[in-house]
């Protein structure tokens, strides 16, 4: 197979994976409870249980743990994503240029699900 068909299907099989995780219910029984649990962790670090602070915290609308927005965040998850579907693609089809495959990849990653968002 040719460089940019691997390319272009690396891109989507990211982007499926990344929206798989993100947006579908799929993964939902398995990763709603992660982001639970990160964030339930970041406000254990900062705030007393039962706190004025903690309940602040619990109350806000996004998430405040960096690892349960990364769950939550089609960009930034993409960007991990791309990089593995690189490496695997690179390791497979012997791709040059990884890093610049990567930037490229997660870039068009993030634009897709700005559009599908949409």
């Amino acid at each position: 197979m040719s460089d940019p068909w691997v390319f272009l299907l690396g891109t989507l099989a990211a982007y499926f994976i990344t929206w798989v995780i993100v947006e579908s219910a799929i993964a939902a029984p398995f990763v709603e409870p992660l982001r639970r649990n990160f964030e339930r962790r970041w406000i254990l670090k900062r705030a007393e249980p039962g706190s004025d602070e903690a309940a602040a915290f619990e109350s806000t609308e996004t998430w405040n743990s960096k690892l349960a927005f990364l769950l939550s965040c089609i960009p930034c998850l993409g960007f991990w994503v791309s990089g593995a579907v690189t490496v695997l693609l690179s390791v497979v089809y012997g791709s040059d240029y990884l890093l610049i495959s990567w930037l490229a990849m997660a870039g068009v990653v993030g634009l897709i699900g700005r559009f599908d968002r949409n």
